[in-house]
């Protein structure tokens, strides 16, 4: 058996950890000025649900490809998440300063604002990569995903959360963390939560020739991008 062939699993996994390395740079170096990183982030789960539906993929090309097509609606987007993002931590430090116990009843208002929110983000990005979609409409279609399934907003929460939550405590370890993440953290995680993506996605979509749509909208059908 030769394992350096074009078919070998050797091969098969240079190539598949190549593309991720290349998919993790690309996400790092195009979120740097940080107003980006919905365009980025849009684009990265575009490649990770590819992968998953394509097995093999141009990752320059389908990366480009979203990352321009999305960029104005996933800079927006991301903008909002922001700000609604500030706005929660500004309402838990100030939770935190008022006296027991008008504190407690507002600390579970926040955290269920937080939790709301992180159900938004996980499902925001992925959907925009996925669907053309108007953004009015955006917000509505992430929290239906994630109601659908709890469980698989479950999974994507710790699996997102966890790695961020170790790297951040573990201060011994941080260093190896660290590379991980700058070489496919980011990849891995998107590749990772796609796998509960496509499958949630893909009931949603009838076939009508060579063009897949998502149903259920009135007069109006949000195009499945791939």
């Amino acid at each position: 058996m030769n394992l350096f062939n074009e078919d070998s699993f050797l091969h098969s996994f240079f190539l598949s950890a190549g593309g991720f390395i290349g998919l993790n740079l690309l996400w790092i170096i195009t979120s740097v000025p940080v107003v980006t990183a919905g365009a980025s982030t849009t684009a990265l789960y575009y490649c990770a649900l590819k992968l998953h539906k394509d097995k093999d993929i141009s990752i320059w090309k389908c990366y480009w490809k979203s990352f321009k097509g999305n960029f104005v609606q996933a800079t927006a987007v991301w903008l909002g998440l922001l700000a609604a993002g500030v706005c929660v931590w500004l309402e838990s430090r100030a939770v935190a300063t008022m006296p027991m116990p008008m504190s407690g009843v507002f600390t579970y208002v926040t955290w269920g604002m937080a939790l709301l929110l992180l159900i938004i983000a996980l499902y925001s990005f992925p959907t925009l990569a996925s669907f053309e979609i108007k953004t009015r409409r955006l917000i509505p279609y992430a929290l239906c995903f994630g109601a659908k399934k709890p469980g698989y907003a479950l999974c994507m929460a710790m699996i997102t959360c966890l790695p961020m939550y170790f790297t951040l405590v573990d201060a011994q370890l941080f260093p190896v963390y660290l590379l991980v993440w700058l070489m496919c953290g980011f990849s891995l995680t998107a590749y990772a939560n796609s796998w509960f993506l496509w499958r949630l996605f893909r009931p949603y979509f009838s076939k009508e020739g060579d063009r897949e749509e998502l149903t259920g909208a009135e007069n109006e059908s949000d195009q499945y991008v791939f």
